[in-house]
Order: C-alpha cells, then sequence, then structure tokens
C-alpha cells in the first residue's frame, strides 16, 4: 500500500491535475474580477487649487498716491484670484440623485469671496455645474463721499449636478484674503469618494468602452475556465 501511495503521489499525471486545476480557479477569479469591477465601478470625486494669485504687486499706498483694487465700488484690502479645480475621476457619471437630500457640497477659503470671475468645463460640451456663495453686500451709505464696507461669505457651494465621467471644472474666484489652504468642509455625495488630490488629467477612454473590455475580458476567462475542466473531464 505504501508503494502505491508513493507512486500516485509521484505520478505527473496528478501534478498536471494539480495544475490545471490551481490554473482554472486562477482563471475564475480573474474572471470574476473583471466582471464585479465592470459592474461596480467606483466613483471618485478629485479637488485641487490649480492656483493663487494675488492681484496686487505693489502696497496700495505708494508715494505716489492710492493703489487699489474695488469691487462695486468698494476697495478690496487684499485681492486674490483663485483658481479650482473638480473633476469627476471615476468611470461612471456622477449625478444629481447622488446628492444626499439635495445638498451641495462646499468649499472654505477662509477670505471673502467676492464673485465667481468665470466656470470653463472640459470636455466640450458637458454640462457646467451649478454654483452658489454668500453674495457680497455692501454696508452703509453709497454716497461715494464717505466710506463703505462689504461682506459676504467665505464658501462656495456645488449644487446638486451631473459631472460625467472624466469631466474637469475649472472655478476662478476673486478673494479678499490672505491665502489660506481651501477646504470641502461638506461633500454629501453617496457612494461617490471625494478626495483633496494632485492636478490629474480627465479620463479620456469612453465609460462605455471600458465597461465592454472588462466585461469581455470577464466572458473570456470564464470561457478558458470552462474549455480546461472539460478537457480534463474527458480524458
Amino acid at each position: 500500500m505504501q508503494i502505491v501511495a508513493g507512486e500516485w503521489w509521484e505520478s505527473g499525471s496528478w501534478w498536471q491535475f494539480a495544475i490545471t486545476i490551481a490554473a482554472g480557479i486562477g482563471v475564475c477569479a480573474v474572471g470574476a474580477w473583471a466582471t464585479l469591477r465592470a459592474s461596480n465601478p467606483k466613483r471618485q470625486l478629485n479637488w485641487w487649487v490649480q492656483s493663487s494669485t494675488s492681484l496686487m504687486s505693489v502696497p496700495r499706498h505708494s508715494p505716489d498716491g492710492e493703489i487699489a483694487l474695488t469691487f462695486q465700488g468698494v476697495a478690496i484690502d487684499n485681492p486674490r484670484l483663485v483658481e479650482l479645480v473638480i473633476t469627476n475621476g471615476g468611470r461612471r457619471d456622477i449625478t444629481s440623485a447622488m446628492f444626499h437630500n439635495n445638498e451641495s457640497i462646499r468649499f472654505d477659503f477662509d477670505a471673502v469671496v467676492c464673485t465667481v470671475l468665470d466656470v470653463t468645463t472640459t470636455p466640450q460640451g458637458s454640462v457646467l455645474p451649478s454654483l452658489d456663495t454668500d453674495p457680497w453686500r455692501i454696508l452703509g451709505t453709497p454716497h461715494p463721499s464717505r466710506n463703505r464696507a462689504a461682506v459676504g461669505g467665505t464658501w462656495l457651494d456645488v449644487r446638486p449636478s451631473l459631472l460625467t465621467s472624466g469631466q474637469a471644472v475649472t472655478v476662478a474666484v476673486l478673494l479678499d484674503g490672505e491665502e489660506k489652504p481651501v477646504k470641502c468642509v461638506h461633500a454629501p455625495l453617496i457612494e461617490v469618494r471625494v478626495k483633496e488630490a494632485a492636478e490629474r488629467r480627465p479620463l479620456t477612454t469612453a465609460p462605455w468602452l471600458r465597461e465592454t473590455i472588462l466585461a469581455a475580458l470577464g466572458a473570456l476567462t470564464v470561457w478558458t475556465a470552462g474549455v480546461v475542466l472539460v478537457a480534463w473531464l474527458v480524458r
């Protein structure tokens, strides 16, 4: 009995059988992973500050007189232009229905937001998201001989909007304040990962093409596993 067991253990056909089974399991695992990845794609919203530029290169009070940048007739003490980039870095669209309770994504600049100067989006034809901020308000009398002041919020809201896969939105904001870290203080998105990231190129491959490739890979691996199993059974 010991000799027979030894011959069985050392038989090349047994090792071939074991390797075939292991390969089949591996192929099935890859196919299952590819199918799961295609049917459950990740959604991810990335954002970063592309630039933060002071608009006053000389002191406001100079020997030659006062130099100032004004907005709505009020001098801005420390004008700054900030470009905020928001991208959909996932493989699926982020729809307005994914904003929990219809709440907005909020970014805080820790400086008064005077106005949104410009909003652009790529690729061409993608929908511009709806933005909101606490309006810049002038306090006091509008008489030009008297001093006036203005107040406003420090935040920018991105309202529930469609952000397609690979879409990048650039928002140019005029601030009054020192350079401070921008923070995403509220991100009520369902099944979407939101993170501050380094600058990243938007996705260029069409989502339907990526999903088709993944689905085809899954079907191919499952078919290969079936062929291997049938070949072993008919031996």
